[in-house]
């Protein structure tokens, strides 16, 4: 491979000037720096230099390549790659104002590499007060190495958002197309500076393009309305086996670091890491699915793969919101696959504290989400006070719809997941928990209710509204709970195994009971019920209420069952055919 060496007394610090060359041509194979009087090097305005790799010898200086606005890529580099014997870093700095990834100031392709940790790469706007920022793009077989790279952007509007009120979301971007990798590199992302919440730094993966080894810290908003940096996966591309720290917010009504998935789109093995806002009011970091476009067909979204997804509740002095995964079905119809999920508690009493896992849909809408294979577990609260952690599949209305269909068929669906939900583990800790409502279902999903110890409330499994428990197993252990007080009819689920448990529901002229159509396995010596009068009224007394369905219940005794008394009256309960009836009898 032919080499230029950059000269030690350079004309300019012009890369496109053939005098500052080695021989007095441009490179085009090999670029040589060694020490030298000149270490910044600019680039022409529309320059489209191109080489194929970049050595910086053992001599060299700490060198800084500075690029800047331009029609075309200032630099190409389509061979080796970035090499450094030198043991000094050498930067790479684009301040630009783009338009998007396919502007990009900065090129890797072929099967170059960006190099190693002591190689500094700075997508940005040109400075602080500017607006958008410059693009750094990986495409083909490149690779960003175990190169360091900071992204963010300006507290300027973009122009058009300025002059049409039209939101922008172009700042300093990293961009990986084809089958590109980021390799073990380390990416720092900022989020908004200014008024303009929709412009923050991404990367961004596109194809079959993957996240490789690498780590990324999206950090959380600083500003009002801001958003956080931004990790951002559309196409087939893959978050691979990197690690992602998605920390909230410092500024109240700022929103956290994010890594959202879009198209069909996978989580690998990747590891999430969704933290606690600082500040009271702000929003937790957040992994979201189908949250963005493009549109995608009814039974396509992305994938949680077999990612492990870690949302952490407002602790050690945290009063924001709390991390958070969103399976928002806004686009397509994501699936939690074979995901690990952990939703930890708060030591705060406010519910959005808590770690959480949502799985939702606004109507009328053609998506759905659902928690495929999952393992999910909800962990307790800390302390008295403080909010557990939880899962909800639920379901909202829009007057204006989502404009992505004329209806919906399905709702959102545990699928074939298995739900923990842990009880609180000192006293009056509240239980982690799972709560279905609208008309979303449990599926076939294995749902637990663990109770709580040292005085901690047990754990927790609310059906709400038109919420279906279909072919669902339901296991309660302890004080662990099955609330079905709520719900606008009587639930129907496949399995219930009890190791002691609650069911909990109201009395009154609606009764919400409970019907299994499978096999009910009862394995203490008693079953509890908590039984409330509804609000609605309606509530009698010398009135047998039906609260239990089931085939196998002409197997037991009525002494098996218990509940609290009413207004002082003591319950009784009948086994009536395939019934369990229950009459506060009042002399």
């Amino acid at each position: 491979m032919s080499q230029s060496e950059w000269n030690t007394q350079p004309v300019t610090g012009e890369w496109n000037s053939a005098v500052n060359w080695s021989p007095a041509e441009l490179p085009a194979s090999k670029a040589v720096f060694n020490g030298s009087a000149q270490t910044v090097i600019t680039f022409a305005a529309d320059s489209d230099a191109a080489v194929e790799s970049i050595e910086f010898s053992e001599s060299a200086a700490g060198y800084t390549f500075t690029f800047g606005p331009g029609k075309v890529p200032g630099l190409t580099i389509s061979g080796q790659g970035v090499s450094n014997t030198s043991r000094k870093q050498q930067s790479f700095i684009v301040a630009a104002t783009s338009s998007g990834h396919d502007n990009p100031q900065l090129v890797f392709t072929n099967n170059a590499t960006a190099g190693t940790d002591d190689i500094y790469y700075c997508a940005g706007p040109i400075s602080e007060q500017g607006y958008g920022g410059g693009v750094i793009s990986f495409c083909d077989n490149a690779r960003a190495g175990s190169a360091r790279f900071k992204v963010w952007t300006g507290a300027e509007p973009p122009p058009q958002y300025r002059k049409e009120n039209i939101p922008s979301t172009v700042g300093g971007e990293v961009s990986f197309s084809n089958s590109s990798s980021a390799d073990s590199a380390n990416f720092t992302i900022y989020g908004s500076l200014g008024i303009d919440g929709d412009t923050f730094a991404n990367v961004v993966f596109h194809d079959t393009a993957t996240a490789g080894k690498a780590t990324f810290t999206n950090v959380g908003g600083t500003v009002a309305g801001g958003d956080g940096g931004n990790t951002q996966f559309y196409g087939s591309s893959s978050a691979d086996r990197g690690v992602y720290n998605n920390w909230g917010a410092t500024h109240e009504k700022a929103n956290g670091g994010d890594v959202a998935f879009d198209s069909t789109a996978s989580g690998g093995d990747g590891h999430f890491y969704n933290h606690a806002a600082v500040v009271a009011g702000a929003y937790g970091g957040v992994t979201s699915f189908n949250n963005n476009p493009p549109y995608m067909d009814a039974a396509q979204g992305a994938s949680a793969g077999n990612g492990s997804y870690f949302n952490y509740g407002a602790r050690q002095g945290e009063q924001g919101g709390g991390g958070h995964l969103e399976f928002s079905a806004k686009y397509g119809s994501p699936t939690g696959a074979d995901a690990t999920i952990v939703n930890y508690g708060s030591a705060i009493e406010n519910k959005s504290s808590a770690g959480h896992t949502i799985f939702s849909i606004n109507l009328p809408s053609k998506y759905f989400p659902t928690a495929g294979n999952a393992k999910i577990w909800n962990h307790p609260g800390s302390g008295e006070q403080g909010a557990a952690g939880y899962t909800e599949f639920s379901v909202y209305s829009s007057q204006n719809g989502s404009g992505s269909g004329s209806g919906s068929e399905s709702f959102p669906t545990a699928g074939n997941a298995t739900i923990f939900n842990l009880g609180g583990c000192t006293a009056r800790a509240a239980g982690g928990y799972t709560v279905f409502s609208g008309q979303s279902s449990a599926g076939g999903a294995t749902l637990i209710a663990y109770g709580g110890t040292n005085g901690g409330y047990g754990g927790r499994i609310a059906f709400y509204g038109e919420s279906a428990g279909d072919s669902a197993k339901v296991c309660l252990f302890d004080d662990g709970e099955l609330d079905i007080g709520y719900h606008t009819a009587g639930v129907t689920i496949g399995n219930l195994e009890m190791t002691g448990g609650v069911i909990a529901t109201e009395l009154g002229s609606e009764v919400s009971g409970l019907t299994v159509t499978g096999e009910l396995s009862i394995k203490s010596s008693h079953v509890t019920f908590r039984l409330g009068k509804q609000k609605e009224g309606g509530f009698a007394f010398n009135k047998p209420y039906t609260l239990l369905i089931c085939s196998a219940l002409s197997g037991l005794t009525p002494e098996l069952f218990q509940a609290n008394s009413i207004d002082g009256v003591e319950p009784s309960f009948a086994i009536v055919g395939k019934e369990l009836q229950v009459t506060f009898t009042q002399q």
